[in-house]
């Protein structure tokens, strides 16, 4: 073959190689226009299909086809994320030891077991302080030691899995998402009435006395605030208050599915944005009574899809994907839209330093506020 002939093919494999590569560009915009990001669970389908089985029985019980178990719910997600790996019998027990730890304890101060109060604040102290617990029929003193406090990764930057209430439960050491939800836990089995509530960049338990009246319970320094401590310390905008975005206790309907918000955000670590991420988030939404973080998931899946599009279509600006693809467009719209709708509730991300900053002086102001009732 002669140097022209060889010229001559590689111009045409190259030619051929490019036309293919604008068929698939076509085809994936065409794709991601009408349906969305395609399904991701081919990368792992062994671990993919645990995200999906957690998602159904989450989804039994926000239907009411199943009871409401919020114990469970916490499990099947963070069993999903960690590959079907961890052991419920071993998780129930060890929320089982927990009560009956509390139960001796109020036995022990003679205390009612049966008054709701009581039983959220020896919850409270298991989790707190150090509970002396006398062993029955011996004469040593059983010690229950409190969680820790993850300063070195509250934001689960290092580890991934630094929020979950099994990490917690295996170390000893939680931060402001997973001591809430621990606390839940328990008082779920426990049969005690707690909320779960939030503040930006943060969770803290309600609970109510016998009068009505609301306590803050903030876990992370073993005090009881008051709602104008957070509102004064929290970046907490008017607006914000009125949509009852923050402060506001959530029911166990709200907290269950509040579940299926971070089986999307683990699917997501694992896998990426698919239609299983956004119907994981859609669901929860159906039964939020504040839906901020639905929204921001699903502005999150616009976003990524919206600059997706625009790369494909060499779209530097959106007057320029509008002029090209109006259908991409509609995305780019979409996602203005959500954003639109979270800044008109008020929200407002807590900078990295004022959240830190109001770490510390909670820290070291922990004597100032009651911590018994």
């Amino acid at each position: 073959m002669t140097d022209i002939q060889e010229r001559n093919k590689a111009m045409i494999q190259e030619d051929m190689e490019n036309m293919q590569a604008e068929i698939q560009r076509q085809s994936t915009i065409l794709t991601l226009t009408r349906s969305g990001f395609s399904s991701q669970s081919y990368i792992d389908p062994e671990r993919a299909k645990h995200f999906y089985q957690a998602f159904d029985e989450i989804n039994a019980m926000l239907k009411k086809e199943t009871a409401l178990n919020l114990g469970w719910a916490v499990f099947l997600v963070e069993n999903a994320f960690y590959g079907n790996s961890l052991n419920y019998f071993e998780y129930k027990d060890f929320i089982k030891n927990k009560i009956q730890l509390c139960n001796q304890k109020i036995k022990e101060e003679k205390l009612n077991g049966n008054n709701n109060p009581v039983k959220n604040m020896m919850l409270f102290r298991l989790i707190t302080d150090t509970l002396k617990i006398k062993s029955t029929g011996k004469e040593r003193q059983l010690i229950h030691l409190p969680i820790k406090y993850d300063y070195d990764d509250y934001q689960s930057k290092q580890h991934y899995d630094s929020h979950f209430v099994t990490k917690l439960m295996r170390s000893g050491v939680g931060q402001c998402y997973s001591m809430p939800l621990y606390y839940l836990i328990l008082a779920e089995a426990a049969g005690a009435e707690a909320y779960w509530a939030f503040s930006p960049r943060h969770s803290f338990v309600k609970i109510q006395d016998e009068d009505g009246v609301w306590y803050n319970l903030e876990l992370t320094c073993g005090a009881i605030l008051s709602d104008a401590h957070y509102m004064n310390n929290s970046y907490i905008k008017a607006e914000a208050i009125r949509n009852r975005l923050y402060l506001e206790p959530l029911d166990k309907t709200n907290t269950v599915a509040h579940t299926l918000l971070d089986l999307a955000r683990y699917y997501f670590e694992k896998f990426g944005l698919d239609n299983f991420y956004l119907q994981c988030v859609e669901t929860a939404a159906q039964y939020l009574s504040n839906d901020l973080d639905a929204l921001i998931l699903k502005a999150l899946y616009e976003e990524r899809l919206t600059l997706t599009l625009a790369y494909l279509l060499n779209a530097e600006t959106p007057e320029i994907m509008k002029a090209k693809l109006p259908e991409a467009y509609r995305h780019y719209e979409k996602m203005q839209d959500l954003y639109n709708q979270i800044d008109d509730l008020g929200y407002e991300e807590l900078p990295d330093d004022l959240y830190a900053r109001w770490l510390e002086y909670i820290a070291n102001n922990k004597e100032k506020y009651p911590n018994k009732k």
